[in-house]
């Protein structure tokens, strides 16, 4: 019941926000009417479409590839920290849920809330017919979903131990391995935690809701090395993957809307195109 309300608050919220912002309302985009079940097909068909440009995207141009490349090799630089940092911030045998304040930042890491609130948005939107509402919903849930992922097959294929599972040595694989102390790599509760946080917070679009969103988001990450669940290269990589596949999303879904509004003002002759709530027919003069 308690989450259930929690999810309501939050809707109600965001709903506020959305319709209160004048930089969203200037972004949102109103297509011709259509049904509930044209936007359940539209909003599949670039699930699908979307979840495998994602795997192709870090070798896509020469711009994703540096930056995918960075990506990695700032994680292993940072791994030769590792076990400087877990001296300083870590607390090895600590309980995660220990009453202090870093209960909540852990509890946001979990795929199964963001997961909710993803669901309840687009069911939402689905049926009060607000549009943007309903994408924020399956952005959500695609983000999660794509990083999700990602995030089990490195856990599988690395088979990274955990800090407290560990001999001290940050460098202990056992690969192609699914037990919980192998699953150090990269850490779950920082993807979830960025990949929601980017999603609300660049919906939302004020300074407001990315400074809270943002670092909230990062108090989870400092969750997990404080209670000792993670190594720092394990959430520097999360925390990139969730906000990498965040804007992966976002960036595919504003170029759709850019390309259709592009098609409409060029005119001359008629126009059939894909829009945020099914298909449009139009004329241009």
């Amino acid at each position: 019941m308690k989450l259930l309300i929690r999810a309501a608050i939050l809707i109600v919220i965001l709903n506020l926000a959305v319709k209160a912002d004048s930089t969203i309302t200037k972004k949102t985009f109103k297509p011709k009417k259509t049904t509930i079940m044209q936007d359940l097909g539209y909003d599949l068909k670039y699930f699908a479409i979307d979840w495998g440009a994602f795997f192709a995207a870090p070798f896509s141009s020469s711009k994703n590839l540096i930056i995918s490349s960075a990506v990695v090799g700032g994680t292993v630089l940072s791994s030769t920290l590792d076990k400087d940092v877990r001296k300083q911030f870590s607390v090895p045998g600590l309980s995660q849920y220990s009453g202090t304040f870093l209960d909540g930042p852990t509890f946001y890491g979990y795929v199964q809330y963001p997961s909710i609130l993803g669901g309840a948005l687009y069911t939402i939107g689905l049926l009060a017919r607000e549009s943007e509402l309903r994408k924020t919903g399956r952005m959500l849930i695609q983000s999660l979903v794509y990083s999700g992922t990602v995030t089990m097959a490195l856990r599988y294929a690395t088979g990274r131990h955990r800090p407290f599972s560990s001999s001290g040595n940050q460098y202990e694989f056992s690969w192609f391995n699914s037990a919980g102390d192998t699953q150090s790599f990269p850490s779950g509760h920082t993807v979830v935690a960025f990949a929601t946080s980017t999603i609300l917070a660049e919906q939302i679009d004020t300074w407001w809701a990315r400074g809270i969103l943002y670092s909230f988001a990062a108090l989870t990450g400092y969750a997990r090395l404080h209670y000792d669940k993670h190594w720092f290269s394990d959430i520097l990589f999360g925390a990139a993957l969730g906000f990498g596949s965040s804007m992966f999303v976002i960036h595919r879904e504003r170029d759709r809307e850019n390309e259709i509004k592009q098609k409409l003002k060029k005119g001359g002759g008629f126009s059939f195109t894909p829009t945020m709530n099914g298909v449009n027919f139009t004329y241009g003069f």
